[in-house]
């Protein structure tokens, strides 16, 4: 627990930017395959590229503020919902859920095909 200090009525986790970017990222990706998006599909609705779109999931670079902010606006999520440090446990169910999402969204798009 030495990552944490009481402030007020509220505890400060102290990010390494590597876990920030890799939250992030993972919250995107999960959102993203909610709604059956590509990258590609949620790049032309945010006006970025789809490679950019995969560098963030993949935890390559940070959004920019203008970018996270376009995210959680077009996901109808809070901002602060990003930053909210996840525990292991809710991570790992994040990534579980993302492994379904990206089974059935390629057995989705092979019937279209």
């Amino acid at each position: 627990m030495k990552n944490i200090r009481k402030f007020n009525l509220y505890y400060m986790y102290k990010w390494e930017i590597e876990e920030l970017k890799f939250q992030i990222g993972k919250l995107i990706q999960l959102h993203r395959l909610k709604r059956q998006l590509s990258q590609l599909q949620l790049g032309n609705e945010l006006n970025i590229s789809s490679n950019h779109v995969g560098r963030i999931e993949r935890a390559e670079t940070n959004p920019t503020l203008e970018n996270l902010l376009k995210i959680c606006n077009f996901f109808e999520i809070d901002i602060l919902y990003v930053f909210r440090k996840l525990n292991d446990e809710e991570l790992k169910k994040i990534e579980s859920e993302i492994d379904q999402l990206q089974r059935e969204f390629k057995n989705q798009n092979k019937r279209k095909s």
